[in-house]
């Protein structure tokens, strides 16, 4: 892993070294992911392609196979995960996971919700980015 200082300028931008931009293949007017860690205080790039992104935030029962289940119903929308997280909220009985991805195809939401709803999903909020 690398490390430099950098410095933060003019409304708000960040410098980013030309060795890293190289490194992760980024050129000047690509998109990335900016994920904010709150809790510890860190900032993580990472680099993506899909330009028509959808986020999802799902709570479910934290049972066995649960988060298998909702993958699956996702892959049958043709859901393409760009990027996801999970936390168990208490131990077998709540979770979140947080998917950011894109459809292959024309979008059908109300249909994905429900369907997550039907397999262990206890909400779901979805976000056109």
């Amino acid at each position: 892993m690398k490390i430099v200082k950098t410095r933060i300028g003019p409304n708000g931008r960040l410098q980013i070294p030309h060795d890293y931009l190289e490194s992760l293949n980024l050129k000047v007017n690509d998109f990335v992911f900016l994920l904010l860690d709150e809790q510890n205080k860190s900032l993580r790039v990472s680099q993506f392609d899909a330009t028509d992104l959808y986020e999802m935030l799902i709570t479910m029962n934290d049972k066995p196979g649960t988060l298998a289940w909702l993958a699956t119903v996702l892959y049958e929308h043709h859901f393409d995960l760009v990027f996801t997280e999970a936390h168990s909220i208490v131990r077998t009985k709540g979770a979140w996971w947080r998917v950011i991805g894109t459809f292959k195809g024309k979008p059908t939401t109300a249909d994905l919700k429900k369907d997550l709803l039907k397999n262990g999903a206890t909400s779901v909020t979805i976000i056109h980015l």
